[in-house]
């Protein structure tokens, strides 16, 4: 390996391992100042680590995610989804007008979108998305990402 090589190998490192501790605000700065080959390597980093030990960075930089899914599509494909978002849906068309009616179907559709990533259907960062979807379905707000 020449030492040019290992310079870019070595600063590819360094980053990731800023990535592994750096908050959120600390990444999207970073991403607003970066270009060129650094802005690539940070992109690549963060995917890295939404595949590793830092899922839920998907939340914030959903852009990067390779191979994304919402639950509409996933509940097209698998029938418990689409059964629990049924409920889901039902229950909170209900509590439009009785605020009593019981939420119905939430933790339902939560453990099908954890067996998809337990099944390998799904990755983690996938589910952090899916879940997020879930809460904004929760509260009214029905918008995709």
């Amino acid at each position: 390996m020449d030492e040019q090589t290992e310079r870019e190998l070595n600063d590819y490192l360094s980053l990731l391992f800023w990535t592994e501790t750096a908050s959120v605000a600390e990444i999207q700065g970073a991403m607003l100042v970066a270009s060129g080959v650094t802005k690539e390597d940070l992109k690549m980093a963060i995917r890295c680590m939404m595949d590793s030990d830092r899922p839920a960075l998907a939340n914030d930089f959903p852009e990067l995610l390779a191979n994304r899914v919402t639950l509409s599509g996933l509940r097209s494909q698998h029938i418990e989804l689409a059964e629990a978002m049924d409920v889901l849906e039902d229950s909170l068309k209900r509590r439009e007008h009785d605020l009593s009616y019981p939420l119905k179907g939430y933790g339902l559709a939560l453990g099908c979108v954890r067996k998809l990533q337990n099944f390998g259907i799904i990755s983690a960062a996938q589910r952090e998305l899916l879940l997020s979807e879930l809460v904004r379905i929760k509260r009214g707000d029905v918008r995709d990402n």
